[in-house]
């Protein structure tokens, strides 16, 4: 039996956790039973303490890959304001001058895309929590990115039960993280394959699976892949995947990947119920 009872100290109040555990005896008789106690607020403030330590890890690897962004482009302006420089002093001719004028302007225009980014990413929508129905939604994200799979070769498996658990979430903004995630998923998969969207109810929140059989993240990369502007393909933006992480962080869930090259990749999301 656990029972839940408040306790004065002082004059603070605090909470304690008691649980009663029978002892049997040699012979299988009761022999005892066995009383623990446990502090509830000390057990919050650990909680809490994890997650503030998470949350700063987190604000780390943002704030490591926004230098990294900043300093490319101002680099670049630099060496190229220099050279303008030379070129001016010496008086070349306009079509030189203006190649290096260029260049600094794609830079310019380049860095404030990297500052609107950044500030999309650390302050975003509000969320407007309600109950989502995650059987209906990834439903219509299989339906969506179907067309494109089957192009690809690839088969889109959706195995949720229609019982499962509402969770308590902004529909549009987990939205856009099983989408990214299928998109993702389908495009790792150039010669075919199989995209699978996997949900059950655990305890108080729900698991959701999003597993694919494509190309694998090497070892290296897959220590990085939330990180604000990481990313291995030629063209993409490196916002997608750190926009997923923040989303579930902001719905007080939790996401975690694991691959292997060649084989595939699963990224497994926990959310709280409604």
């Amino acid at each position: 039996m656990v029972t839940r009872i408040p306790v004065s100290e002082g004059s603070e109040d605090s909470e304690r956790q008691l649980a009663t555990y029978p002892v049997p005896g040699p012979s299988g008789e009761l022999a005892g039973v066995m009383l623990v106690a446990r502090n509830l607020d000390y057990l919050n403030q650990v909680h809490s303490t994890i997650s503030y330590s998470r949350k700063l890890a987190a604000l780390g690897r943002l704030f490591a890959g926004v230098t990294h962004e900043v300093k490319n482009p101002l680099n670049a302006m630099t060496i190229h304001l220099e050279l303008l420089k030379g070129k001016l002093a010496k008086g070349d001719p306009p079509s030189e001058v203006a190649k290096h004028v260029d260049v600094i302007g794609a830079e310019i225009k380049r860095l404030d895309e990297v500052v609107v980014n950044f500030l999309k990413f650390t302050r975003p929508e509000e969320l407007k929590l309600e109950p989502v129905d995650l059987e209906r939604m990834i439903a219509h994200v299989a339906r969506t990115v179907e067309p494109e799979a089957k192009s690809r070769g690839v088969t889109v498996k959706v195995d949720i039960p229609e019982s499962l658990p509402h969770v308590n979430g902004d529909a549009s903004m987990l939205g856009q993280v099983f989408m990214n995630l299928a998109v993702n998923a389908v495009q790792a998969m150039n010669e075919g394959g199989t995209l699978r969207f996997d949900a059950r109810a655990v305890g108080r929140r729900v698991r959701i699976d999003v597993i694919d059989t494509g190309s694998g993240i090497s070892p290296e990369n897959l220590a990085r892949i939330f990180d604000l502007y990481f990313t291995t393909k030629k063209k993409g933006s490196g916002i997608g995947l750190s926009m997923v992480y923040r989303i579930i962080q902001l719905h007080d869930g939790e996401v975690e990947v694991s691959s292997t090259p060649g084989a595939g990749t699963q990224f497994r999301i926990f959310l709280p119920q409604a």
